[in-house]
């Protein structure tokens, strides 16, 4: 093999053991084996934190710039001037440097640790990131710092918003907001919402175990169909992606729909009278995936969202 071929193949591999982190748009990658621990907020502020197996931390903050383009080298400046200030508090010494590369300001700290930072500013999403790597000086985490610092997105290249939590990707347009959360080790929700409609996608771990002897629309009848309330829905067994799976379809009905579709009548928006999800079993991978959307008639946002989801590589 020669040497340009073996670059390009250890340039892959190098790729391959990376993953992606996105909330709220904000998308970082990071080697694999490092791990989410703490991520909160919305799109206006937030933070996440990702841990290395050892002792190196990712820390990623923003925030909305309520209009005005900050400094960006005063932001880094007065960091780095609170960190020495607490640090002298505790007797230690820090060196630091700081640098303004023309659309970002890198930074660099050493104490007890060293630290090596970025902060970048969206004109268009008008959020500031700020986000830095902090390892102990015999971990030699240099390259992996600033490839890290180096792949800070602030958004899409096709307006929607990425979300990425523990290998599972996907995106929504900009008019679903998160409703509510669950992060756990076997099986993540995120739902939103865009006034009246609704948006949930779900995923499962251990398929092979939840799934055991029932078929996937037994599943689906006993795990999920009773979140969907208001709706009269049919089935229909489909393939997704080489997987099988099923299609479900319905529309409004009940008391309580008819209801909110009296309230929404007196406001400039309706109350959404369809539901189209999907679910499918992706042996690859031993997870289940859904998604599920209330929507007007016409739309196709769960099949929008469907395909946008990287259920195996």
């Amino acid at each position: 093999m020669n040497v340009s071929k073996a670059g390009l193949c250890l340039k892959k591999a190098m790729r391959e053991t990376w993953s992606t982190i996105a909330w709220e748009g904000v998308t970082v990658r990071v080697p694999a084996e490092w791990s989410l621990v703490g991520v909160s907020g919305d799109a206006q502020k937030g933070y996440l934190r990702v841990d290395s197996p050892a002792q190196s931390v990712l820390e990623m903050r923003w925030s909305a710039a309520s209009g005005k383009p900050p400094e960006l080298l005063a932001k880094g400046r007065e960091l780095l001037a609170n960190l020495d200030k607490s640090c002298r508090k505790q007797g230690t010494k820090v060196t630091s440097k700081i640098k303004n590369e023309g659309d970002s300001v890198t930074f660099w700290w050493k104490a007890d640790r060293i630290g090596e930072g970025r902060l970048t500013y969206c004109q268009k999403c008008d959020r500031v990131l700020i986000a830095q790597v902090i390892y102990p000086p015999e971990e030699d985490l240099s390259d992996t710092a600033q490839s890290i610092l180096r792949s800070m997105r602030d958004h899409r290249s096709d307006n929607l918003i990425a979300w990425a939590l523990y290998g599972f990707e996907f995106a929504v347009p900009a008019s679903y907001v998160l409703d509510r959360h669950t992060l756990m080790s076997g099986y993540i929700k995120l739902a939103f919402k865009n006034r009246a409609k609704q948006l949930v996608v779900e995923r499962w771990g251990l398929a092979n175990t939840i799934v055991a002897d029932y078929s996937l629309m037994d599943w689906y009848r006993k795990d999920v169909l009773p979140d969907v309330k208001g709706f009269r829905t049919d089935f229909e067994q489909i393939d997704i992606s080489g997987h099988p799976g099923l299609r479900v379809w319905g529309q409004a009905a009940g008391i309580r729909q008819a209801v909110k579709s009296v309230a929404y009548s007196l406001t400039l928006y309706t109350n959404p009278r369809f539901l189209t999800g999907y679910a499918w079993h992706c042996t690859e991978s031993n997870r289940l995936y859904s998604v599920r959307a209330t929507h007007d008639k016409g739309e196709n946002i769960a099949e929008r969202v469907r395909d946008l989801i990287r259920c195996h590589k």
